[in-house]
């Protein structure tokens, strides 16, 4: 086979396994696990072939280079080194995921499909939420209401209703990105209202505060995007919305203030545990992958559980250091800065509104792992990590609509 060939082959590979992980990641880790490793494989075999090593080039890539340096770094003060070595392989995994989906050649096709596979499995899985309110247990993995749960918050097929509103409110902007957009045909604008209207309510029903903040931070950056006369007709939906929302879910929103009782003070606890942590190893931290292992010994006397810390970036500090947690930001920082840059200068249509949109969500997505720890799940991480290199992919190239 010629090398032409195997680039071409190998392309083709990388594209649909990308497609096949934004549907895999509310249905299966193993799937998420496959199409991950067939995607990397597929990435090597072109590298080898083409010899393009240009990426590295990239300054967001040099930092994830430094950040993935500095947890492998992390391991010296890690008393255990199978879970580090699991913990340094993920990384791997999501930085080498992130490149991948940053270098792709993203064209007016790409963008059609990206935006239908999200819109229909979006569709499925909200549907799939429906029947889990109404029935008490979802059809896709069979997932069931928590029992005694007065809330009745739905999670369709994901793990926890939190790890549903994330995807929700990344999902919910993009569609948003497309109704709004003049470039979108009216067939693609009924799909993404589709997509929009079920998302939204769906987000409302998973009952997760930090989802509903997020989403309403992630509105407003797309509103700001879009225009001034938008960001004011978004601030006065929310307003309206927020007036007409049952009493039940505003008392709910308020709760987040109570600090001496529920998740609020929960999440306080394990925040100062976390920080114990942190003080103790500040720079290199316990080591990757050891969270749920050194926890025990420095949570409150008074907190009777063990659980994640609840943030993504104290989590990431306890065991790759401070210097570790500021490096991933830094990366994080400088692939979204770079991306607004990028967004700003393409020329108006329906690429702009969906980078735009992806921008908004991916905002959003990291404000929320703020109070949770999203970025700790194997497949929201994936997610957010293919989601964030395609979101740099968008920006990079412009073309005519």
């Amino acid at each position: 086979m010629k090398k032409e060939e195997i680039i071409r082959c190998c392309d083709k590979t990388i594209e649909w396994c990308f497609y096949a992980l934004l549907v895999m990641i509310a249905f299966s880790t193993s799937l998420v696990e496959i199409a991950s490793s067939v995607m990397i494989i597929a990435w090597v075999v072109k590298k080898a072939s083409d010899r393009d090593l240009s990426f590295l080039r990239s300054t967001p890539v040099k930092v994830l280079i430094a950040y993935f340096i500095w947890v492998m770094l992390s391991c010296v003060n890690s008393e255990y080194s199978k879970e580090s070595f699991r913990g340094v392989f993920k990384v791997a995994e999501y930085s080498v995921l992130f490149i991948i989906s940053a270098t792709m050649m993203v064209d007016k096709k790409s963008v059609k499909k990206f935006f239908y596979v999200i819109a229909a499995s979006s569709i499925v899985i909200c549907l799939n939420g429906f029947v889990q309110y109404f029935s008490g247990t979802g059809v896709i993995r069979q997932r069931e209401l928590v029992a005694g749960d007065y809330l009745r918050r739905i999670s369709s097929s994901f793990v926890h209703p939190n790890d549903y509103g994330v995807y929700l409110l990344v999902v919910a902007v993009i569609s948003v990105s497309y109704v709004l957009s003049r470039g979108s045909k009216i067939r693609e604008k009924a799909a993404a209202g589709v997509a929009a209207v079920l998302s939204i309510v769906s987000l409302y029903l998973t009952k997760s505060r930090g989802a509903w903040l997020s989403f309403t931070g992630a509105f407003l950056v797309f509103g700001a995007i879009k225009s001034k006369k938008i960001l004011a007709a978004f601030l006065a939906i929310l307003l309206v919305i927020f007036m007409m929302i049952p009493y039940a879910a505003q008392e709910r929103i308020f709760s987040l203030t109570d600090i001496e009782s529920g998740t609020t003070w929960e999440r306080l606890m394990l925040w100062k545990g976390t920080i114990s942590m942190i003080m103790v190893h500040p720079v290199l931290g316990f080591g990757i992958n050891t969270y749920s292992r050194n926890f025990p010994k420095y949570k409150p006397a008074e907190y009777p559980d063990v659980r994640y810390t609840h943030n993504s970036y104290l989590h990431m500090a306890s065991e790759v250091g401070i210097v570790g947690a500021l490096l991933f930001l830094m990366f994080l920082v400088t692939v979204l800065l770079s991306s607004l840059k990028n967004l700003l200068a393409l020329t108006p249509g329906r690429r702009k509104d969906l980078t735009a949109g992806l921008f908004a969500g991916l905002v959003g997505f990291s404000m929320c792992s703020v109070v949770d720890t999203h970025l700790y799940s194997v497949n929201l991480a994936v997610f957010f990590h293919i989601l964030l290199g395609f979101c740099y992919a968008l920006s990079c190239y412009s073309d005519e609509e």
